[in-house]
């Protein structure tokens, strides 16, 4: 997640935006998260072994073929599910809430994926267990997974270019999308009920029946955590606005005072917020631009849709606020000590708390990159041109578009050897994946290439 977070409808899936869990403390979330992936491949891979081994002879190819997919497709939504309950051990085995959302995403788009055979294959010969109310409820979670997984991925489809109903989609507000993205966990529910209802195979083999069922159980368990327990067992932080500078047209600097104690973060890391007023406590995540040394916690808002809009518009000290977190592992302490920092646009927020959080033992040898489109949109750019003054190992490069051009990976190495280069990014989604890809083909490896993602709806 990114220092953008603000933008409406490219944020966390709906299940990830909801601020009920959060990481124990100020453990940091380090490394690539190949664990967590390395925890999904063994449960996919193991379901489908334990299908091969398990299942029933004397079964047509295609049927098994079928309902191993739609099988196989519910258990990668129940994943998906478990995901969105934020356990901190969660967070930490994928590196990040960025990975966690993106992990998020994969699976259900692949379960999808799954169900073009089990729908062309399941019913090969015609299913001796098939009801009316099997079929129906087949029909109701196929219709409302699809539905709101072609909602969830609207915004990076070609098709949202040109006037259509996936356009619409993709322009659906965020509330409206959040809200009715939470109705996945049911049809999820329902596809179990179908499967143990209709599946042949399931009703020929004892050993894979007990499997699918336990799997189902996990699924509604996780999704009944995310949706009514975990806001009771995670603290969340009581805050009021002391402070709030329209730094341009589009983005606002806000300062918390804690009520009570004070959140514990890393420098890096985010938060969700939601603000009290009129139509307040709507959640949305935030980069922490603060130090953690000050009581003061600081965010900065860019007006990217109806709801920041309104922040940006409405915001007054004295407003309450309520803060959930700290999240995301994106931490420099972690890299070696020759680093690239590259921000694009308000992507400098994590810098500036990294900023903001280095003294006289700062150790590394920094070059900053801060791009810009025109030269009035660095923010904080004399707060940062100060810092890099006072410490002759953190280089500051203000990149500005409309002079500069565009920052290309292969300006910013140069002569530079790539063997002991660490690089952090964070800014637009389009510009990371560029630069990472010139950063691979410069040879430095894809583990020290760390950006922080905020299109992870």
């Amino acid at each position: 997640m990114g220092s953008d977070p603000t933008a409406e409808q490219a944020d966390m899936p709906a299940a990830l935006d909801d601020p009920t869990s959060r990481c124990a403390g100020t453990r940091p979330v380090g490394g690539r998260g190949a664990a967590g992936v390395a925890a999904l491949a063994a449960v996919a891979t193991g379901n489908l072994v334990l299908w091969l081994v398990a299942g029933p002879s004397g079964e047509s190819a295609g049927r098994f073929v079928g309902e191993l997919c739609g099988a196989e497709a519910v258990l990668l939504f129940v994943c998906a599910l478990v995901l969105t309950t934020l356990l901190p051990p969660i967070e930490r085995a994928f590196g990040g809430l960025d990975r966690v959302a993106l992990w998020h995403r994969r699976l259900a788009v692949v379960g999808v994926l799954l169900l073009v055979p089990h729908l062309a294959l399941g019913n090969s010969p015609p299913d001796p267990y098939g009801t009316t109310l099997g079929r129906a409820l087949g029909s109701v979670a196929l219709y409302g997974i699809v539905f709101l997984s072609l909602w969830a991925l609207a915004p990076s489809l070609r098709a949202a270019r040109w006037p259509g109903p996936v356009r619409r989609l993709a322009k659906a507000g965020y509330e409206r999308w959040l809200a009715s993205h939470r109705f996945m966990g049911l049809f999820v529910a329902v596809a179990v009920v179908h499967g143990a209802t209709v599946a042949v195979i399931l009703h020929r083999s004892t050993v894979l029946d007990a499997v699918y069922l336990v799997t189902g159980v996990v699924g509604v368990a996780a999704y009944l955590y995310r949706e009514i327990f975990a806001r009771y067992v995670v603290p969340v932080h009581q805050y009021s606005v002391a402070a709030v500078e329209r730094l341009n047209g589009t983005t606002v600097n806000v300062g918390l005072d804690p009520v009570g104690d004070p959140l514990v973060f890393i420098p890096g890391q985010f938060v969700f917020v939601a603000f009290g007023g009129p139509g307040g406590w709507r959640r949305h995540p935030f980069t922490v631009a603060s130090s953690p040394s000050v009581r003061r916690l600081t965010v900065s808002v860019k007006a990217a849709g109806d709801d920041t809009y309104g922040i940006y518009h409405r915001l007054r000290p004295g407003i309450p606020a309520r803060i959930t977190g700290p999240f995301g592992g994106f931490d420099h302490r972690y890299g070696g000590r020759d680093q690239i920092w590259i921000a694009g646009g308000i992507g400098i927020t994590p810098f500036l708390s990294w900023l903001r959080s280095v003294d006289q033992g700062f150790d590394r040898n920094v070059d900053l990159y801060y791009c810009v489109a025109h030269a009035r949109d660095a923010l904080f750019i004399d707060e940062i041109t100060a810092t890099a003054a006072g410490h002759p190992s953190l280089r500051l490069h203000l990149v500005v578009a409309d002079r500069d051009g565009q920052l290309t990976a292969s300006s910013v190495m140069g002569g530079r050897g790539s063997e002991q280069v660490w690089v952090y990014m964070c800014g637009p989604p389009a510009m990371m994946t560029s630069l990472s890809r010139g950063f691979r083909a410069h040879g430095v490896p894809t583990s020290r290439i760390r950006w922080e993602r905020f299109d992870v709806r």
